[in-house]
Order: C-alpha cells, then structure tokens, then sequence
C-alpha cells in the first residue's frame, strides 16, 4: 500500500511538532506526536544562552541544516560545537550539543546511532545535573528511547520505558494539581487557571498528555487488538488534557485526532478511525491554522467512513477534498484527485479496500 501518511504527518509535524524542537524526519519510524506545548526546552532544562558564544553560529546552523533535512552536514557541525564544548568543559553546554546530536540522528532515522547519544545525555542529566527520573527532562529522552527500542523490536522494554513515563509523569500531575487546588482555597476554583498561571500550570500536564499519546501510539502501531480498548481510554483522556489546555477548536486538538485517526486506518481499526475523526471533521473549518489539512483531513475520514459502510458519505467527502485541493499544492491536488477514482471505482465494484492516506 502506498500511504500519504507520511506526507502529511510531515507536513503537519513541521509546522505544530514543537515539543521535541525537531522538524520532520519524513518517515513514520521515528516518533511522530502533534504535541505543541509551552515546555521551554527539548530537554526541561533552560537554554544555554549562547548569545556572544561562538557556539551559538554552529548550533542555528545545524538547526538549519536539520530543517532542509540536510543531516549529515548537521553532524559534522555539530561535532565541531562538541569538540569546543568539551574544550571548555563547561558541562551543560557539551550536554545540550549530545542532545542535538541524538536529535538529529533521530531524525536522520539512524536509530542506532539516536540510541547510543540519548543514552549519552541520559546518563550525563543524572550524573552531572542531579536529574531524577521524573524530571520532564528525563522523561522527553526516555520517550523516544522507547520509540527506538520498539522499532528495533524489543517490544517489551519499550513498552516498560512508556509505562515508567506515564506512571512518574502522572505522580507528578497529581502533586502539581494539588498546589492549584489549594492555591486559593480548597473552596474557591480558579476557572481561568491557564490564562491566569500560563506555562507554569500547562507543562506538567501537557507532558502527561504526550506520554498518553505515545503510549496509545505504541499499543495501537504495535500491539495486538486485545489492546485496542486500553489505547482509546488513553487517547480519549489525551483529548481532555487538549481541551484545557489548548480548546476543542485548536489546531493542536485537530492534529491530534489526524495523527491518531490515519494511525488506526493503516491498522484498518476503521471504527475506532472514523469516531476520532469525526470529533473534528467541523472543526476543522474553522482553524486558519489547519487548512493546508483540509484535503487530507477529509480522505483520512472518507476512508474510515467507506470502510463502516457509510460508502455515499464517503464518496461525499472524498469529493469535497478534490474541491478544497483545487488553489493548493499540486502534489496534493493529484494525489485527491486520485484518491477519489479509486474510491468510485470501489465504490462501484463493493469491494472495499485500503487508499491512499493522508
């Protein structure tokens, strides 16, 4: 099967992926997540500033090496930054060049290589930062160390590393919520308690949203269907944490139930596709943000909607992406436009099968 998944996962990943400040890897391997919190940093620790460093050139041009996809010219930059880090010994520096590393060989799709340098920077937050396991820090790393190991196979340990993210990451929600409610009284609820705290109330949960989602991920991409329904409670609790924090009507919500909905197509959990899917299918019209999704978004949904039998809807939708593609990238108008043939063509012949993807 030929899947425009990828396509605009990576499409949507570059402009609203900015929790783990890395552009698209092009490619469904690495860990794709639509989360776009207010976490200061890739690692929860506070920039280095590099503002009259000569390290500060070096690292912006990886970033933009990164961005072009251009990530063996990042490497070679990057160990330069690390061999002036090292010469200066200044330890937090060297660590935030390793990260920059691993994240670029996580992108590159090197996973081997994204392992070894995590696990460098793992070792250096505990060790020379005084890092604990719960720290947001620790778990960002640990998250896409489990997304490693689970597309090298070792399905066990990484789903062990998920369960630890969620598990800490949720101690830490609970303590953190207990500070706000008790903020003003244990009688007194703040309804604005985002706008009034901003980040420093969001980031503990945002964090605890992302851990539910690439755990729901893994048990969906991974896992059999005996763990279908602990992967809907999960994103369904995913989409609460949304709203809070973002609203039902944002364009992160509707990257979330984009991601998660072409996710359960190319399972062909058709069902379960169309009811995440559907959340948003209205919404989505009215986020400026997200019309560069509207035809994918609309095939994405076509899709699940054929294959639950609603084949008129379906047809319906496909055909309204066709229109909606018409002013935009050609690359897309095509591949709607394609799109829509086939499912006319199946739709005529009542033999279902599985499209493209967007």
């Amino acid at each position: 099967m030929f899947s425009l998944l990828k396509f605009e996962k990576q499409r949507n990943q570059e402009q609203n992926n900015k929790w783990f400040n890395r552009g698209a890897a092009g490619t469904t391997t690495v860990f794709a997540l639509s989360w776009m919190t207010t976490i200061k940093d890739v690692l929860g620790i506070e920039k280095v500033q590099l503002d009259a460093d000569p390290l500060k050139e070096k690292v912006k041009q990886s970033w933009l090496y990164r961005k072009h996809r251009q990530y063996n010219d990042a490497i070679q930059v990057l160990q330069i930054a690390l061999e002036e880090a090292e010469e200066r010994k200044e330890e937090l520096p060297i660590t935030r060049v390793y990260d920059e590393l691993a994240n670029t060989y996580y992108e590159k799709n090197d996973l081997d290589e994204a392992d070894k340098y995590f696990r460098i920077v793992i070792h250096r937050l505990v060790e020379l930062h005084a890092k604990k396991d719960y720290d947001p820090e620790f778990i960002g790393v640990s998250l896409k160390l489990a997304d490693i190991l689970s597309h090298k196979g070792e399905l066990d340990n990484a789903e062990s590393g998920y369960k630890h993210c969620v598990r800490r990451q949720m101690k830490v929600m609970e303590e953190h919520m207990k500070k706000f409610s008790v903020a003003h009284g244990a009688l007194i609820e703040d309804r604005h308690t985002v706008d009034t705290y901003g980040h420093v109330f969001t980031d503990p949960i945002a964090l605890f949203g992302m851990t539910l989602e690439a755990y729901a991920n893994f048990l969906i991409n991974f896992r059999d269907e005996s763990r279908l329904a602990e992967a809907e409670e999960y994103m369904d609790e995913v989409m609460k944490i949304s709203y809070q924090i973002y609203g039902p009507s944002s364009a992160h919500t509707i990257n979330i139930l984009n991601n998660f909905g072409a996710s359960l197509i190319l399972k062909n959990r058709f069902a379960l596709a169309k009811k995440y899917l559907a959340v948003g299918i209205d919404r989505i019209l009215y986020v400026n943000e997200c019309a560069h999704m509207l035809p994918g978004y609309y095939c994405n949904y076509a899709e699940a909607l054929f294959h639950t039998g609603n084949k008129e809807e379906a047809l319906e939708y496909a055909r309204k992406a066709v229109q909606m593609s018409r002013s935009g990238d050609e690359r897309v108008r095509k591949f709607t436009q394609q799109f829509l043939r086939d499912l006319e063509k199946d739709a005529n012949k009542g033999k279902p099968k599985t499209w493209w993807i967007f």
